[in-house]
């Protein structure tokens, strides 16, 4: 049976990929809120209990599963990545992130605002509050030090453009078409970079995929664990 493992995006944790740990057995999730570096989330990944897997990365995480396909090419039988670039940190998002910095290391930051939800959700999806409520809670009670933390690991995130031709395993790239904070145009993008790519952009989506289109992205994630 083809394993899955998934890394979460900033702030979230196992409950991002609830809908797709019920659907495939063999899944598994990985930690990413308590590493220093991106190096120590690489090497986090390097201990699932499976030989050759499918690579499933959010966000913040997709970035952690390029980094680690092109380190560890024999480990990966296939690369999805979900709302990340290959252009590293989106610059708006970066330059917000810069701004709010201070703050953050300082321990004051208090969690997912109203107003990034409405960021980060399609419109239809901000109005279903239990979605609002996972997202915030996800955060968790020790958001100030797990997002500095995972700032200083990957706000310089390493721009995999140049390298993916290097990959020996397909790659699947989905967005949201209406996702503010990766952009479906920079998902698309991927065409331009490894031409044997599938790029899938999912329609009244925002960055949230596995929240907002669970049944789509199974479906997707289907198809890549087939023999």
């Amino acid at each position: 049976m083809t394993s899955l493992v998934f890394l979460p995006g900033t702030l979230c944790d196992e409950r991002l990929f609830k809908y797709q740990i019920e659907k495939f057995p063999n899944a598994h999730v990985v930690n990413l809120r308590t590493q220093n570096t991106l190096d120590e989330m690489i090497e986090t990944v390097t201990l699932v209990p499976y030989e050759k897997f499918v690579i499933v990365g959010f966000s913040m995480g997709g970035s952690v599963a390029q980094e680690f396909t092109l380190k560890y090419p024999a480990r990966v039988q296939h690369l999805v990545v979900i709302g990340s670039s290959a252009l590293g940190y989106p610059a708006h998002e970066r330059e917000i992130v810069l701004k709010a910095k201070p703050m953050i290391d300082k321990g004051l930051f208090k969690g997912i605002t109203e107003r990034r939800l409405k960021e980060f959700l399609h419109p239809k999806n901000y109005e279903r509050k239990e979605l609002r409520d996972l997202i915030q809670d996800m955060a968790g009670a020790d958001a100030a030090a797990v997002y500095s933390r995972q700032l200083n690991a990957t706000l310089d995130r390493p721009d995999t453009s140049d390298r993916l031709h290097q990959l020996h395993c397909p790659l699947t790239a989905i967005g949201g078409l209406d996702d503010r904070i990766v952009p479906a145009d920079s998902i698309r993008r991927y065409k331009d970079f490894y031409p044997a790519s599938d790029v899938i952009i999912l329609e009244e989506c925002g960055h949230f995929v596995p929240l907002e289109k669970p049944d789509e992205l199974n479906r997707i994630l289907n198809q890549t664990v087939q023999p």
